[in-house]
């Protein structure tokens, strides 16, 4: 069940058009409870075609398999993948770093790693981050102090971003 909350998180607030087939036909198979596992491996062979022609977002992608798709749970893989999207700026890859940093089982929990990921994510326009820097400046989390102008800076910046996906949805 974790390794399915890992991988559920990873992608929810994923913009829909950062990579190439890679992304695009492994989005649905992430949304079927029982995808197909020829479909899988098709999948996985064009990810890691694109990551080793230099996508970073593919780079990302082919963790994901690392992290509980087609029941692979093999942390220490996906995490130098990871780590490698995320210096790239691929920003699902910088969230997923943040969020391991600050909460998740997988990473030590380092408050600062955690905030510089976050910002760097935001900078990308990944909505999650930037809502849980408006949380966190809120709040007087991360080790930032409150502050409700910046707080309320990053909800609009959170709005804008969930406009942009929804009109990249056709929504």
């Amino acid at each position: 069940m974790r390794q399915i909350a890992l991988l559920i998180l990873a992608l929810t607030a994923a913009p829909a058009a950062l990579a190439g087939e890679c992304r695009s036909a492994l989005r649905p198979l992430l949304l079927s409870t029982q995808p197909d596992a020829a479909a899988l491996q098709a999948v996985r062979a064009s990810c890691q075609a694109e990551a080793d022609a230099g996508d970073a977002v593919a780079l990302y992608e082919l963790a994901l398999f690392h992290l509980g798709l087609n029941g692979e749970w093999q942390p220490d893989a996906a995490l130098p993948l990871i780590r490698d999207a995320a210096a790239a700026g691929v920003p699902e890859a910088q969230y997923w770093l943040a969020w391991q940093y600050e909460a998740g089982p997988l990473l030590d929990h380092d408050q600062a790693l955690a905030l510089s990921w976050y910002q760097r994510a935001a900078n990308g326009n990944h909505r999650l981050a930037v809502a849980r820097l408006a949380s966190a400046y809120a709040g007087g989390e991360l080790g930032l102090a409150r502050d409700p102008l910046k707080a309320a800076e990053y909800k609009a910046r959170e709005a804008q971003c969930l406009r942009r996906q929804q009109a990249a949805a056709g929504n």
